[in-house]
């Protein structure tokens, strides 16, 4: 941001040197903030960027003016927000002589059975990869909530809906921060480290239980069950909620 408003004051308008200089700093900052090319945020911006690579004379007034708009909308993009990763365990060898049409069926349900959990709690964005999610909500004390009600509601989803031999077992990982966030990008296009460590805590999870740093528990509303482990994930030591606790099997 700062960047950009020392280049709007310096006066280089017009020419082809300052309509690339300008470009790669808009393209950092959309990528920085996870904005889309063609995000609405940035639209206007991006128009008068693209007049001036057409020689058009620069109008320096307006182009201050689009920088105070576009830096008065995405302070309101920026804020807290939760992040709740779910992977099952051993997918692939859950599939190993089953028929196509159960393991379908089966995996349909899940992803039924885990929507109806991510909506009842509010969710903001969902990203689906083939057997996981990454999970967008308001506050970490829902993310947490969200991935401990998926691995509690498993026991009934295996006892009662799944058709397969094996049973279905999750990992999460949960974190949070202050990320910007575009309503109109999707999830799976937008790039955090907020998110990545979320990511990261799910991979580094046992099974049937909640990973997450030892600075996302200390905020926690309920820290009841989370016990320190001896892992460190990306320099944060991880605190894990397990299924055990519940009369759910966690699995090896």
């Amino acid at each position: 941001m700062d960047a950009l408003t020392y280049v709007a004051l310096g006066g280089l308008f017009g020419a082809r040197a300052d309509y690339l200089k300008l470009k790669r700093t808009v393209e950092s900052w959309q990528q920085e903030m996870g904005l889309a090319k063609d995000s609405a945020v940035t639209s206007s911006l991006n128009a008068k960027l693209e007049a001036l690579k057409e020689g058009t004379k620069g109008d320096r007034e307006e182009l201050l003016r689009i920088f105070a708009e576009t830096k008065r909308k995405l302070s309101g993009m920026g804020r807290e927000l939760a992040f709740l990763s779910i992977d099952i365990v051993d997918s692939t060898k859950m599939k190993i002589g089953e028929d196509q049409e159960t393991i379908e069926y089966d995996f349909k349900q899940y992803k039924t059975f885990v929507d109806d959990i991510l909506k009842a709690n509010g969710v903001i964005k969902v990203a689906w990869t083939p057997d996981g999610i990454m999970a967008c909500f308001s506050n970490i004390d829902t993310a947490v909530k969200t991935g401990k009600d998926v691995i509690r509601g498993l026991k009934q989803f295996n006892r009662d809906i799944k058709l397969m031999k094996s049973e279905f077992r999750v990992r999460c990982g949960v974190n949070s921060g202050y990320v910007y966030m575009d309503d109109e990008v999707p999830l799976e296009e937008v790039s955090d480290r907020v998110i990545d460590i979320a990511g990261h805590m799910q991979k580094h999870a046992e099974p049937m239980t909640v990973s997450v740093a030892k600075t996302v528990v200390e905020p926690l509303t309920d820290r009841e069950g989370f016990q320190e482990t001896p892992k460190i994930v990306d320099g944060y030591q991880v605190y894990a909620w397990s299924g055990e606790a519940t009369g759910v099997d966690a699995g090896s």
